[in-house]
């Protein structure tokens, strides 16, 4: 997934405040928990485990390729920079809604970083992916360009924003205004 696009400023998800950049900076993504999921009446949770070194930007073939959401009036648009390959594990859960026990099942994932066009504010997302242990890719239905209602999401530091905005504006050019 790596593409070299200049400093490696640009190569890190570092530059978020808040929330997005603990987990992208430090790895403490595992704290991320989907829940909902059912079988045989038994509650189940997905925990993401980290097994990156570091973000990579996502390859131009991403971000040609995934599907795009329309962005109503008060809604504003997140584009695809950066993504993280890691496993979604799969526990069951107790009463008070926490894993318990061993996984029972993995599979493939990725988070990937979405910034508005301006670079100033960002959202991590988690999705199931198809890999092979040496290579991740999102599945077919992977989103290269999401909507958040407007001020959604967390501050890019000031210092990151050009990073950022110069990267949505190489893997987006028709997407964003210059």
């Amino acid at each position: 997934m790596k593409r070299d696009t200049g400093t490696s400023s640009q190569n890190t998800m570092a530059g978020t405040c808040g929330n997005t950049s603990d987990r992208f900076q430090h790895g403490s993504m595992s704290q991320s928990i989907r829940t909902g999921n059912q079988s045989a009446g038994t509650d189940r949770v997905w925990k993401w485990i980290d097994q990156s070194d570091e973000s990579q930007i996502i390859p131009e073939s991403w971000a040609d390729n995934g599907a795009r959401e329309d962005a109503a009036a008060d809604e504003e648009r997140y584009f695809a920079v950066e993504a993280r390959a890691g496993l979604q594990l799969e526990y069951r859960t107790n009463d008070r809604g926490q894993a318990t026990g061993v996984a029972n099942r993995e599979r493939p994932a990725i988070q990937t970083l979405f910034v508005t066009a301006d670079g100033g504010r960002a959202v991590v997302v988690e999705s199931q992916a198809a890999g092979n242990g040496e290579t991740v890719r999102p599945l077919s239905d992977w989103q290269a360009v999401i909507t958040r209602p407007e001020g959604h999401g967390d501050l890019v530091d000031a210092d990151a924003r050009d990073a950022y905005r110069a990267v949505v504006r190489e893997l987006y050019p028709e997407e964003v205004e210059a």
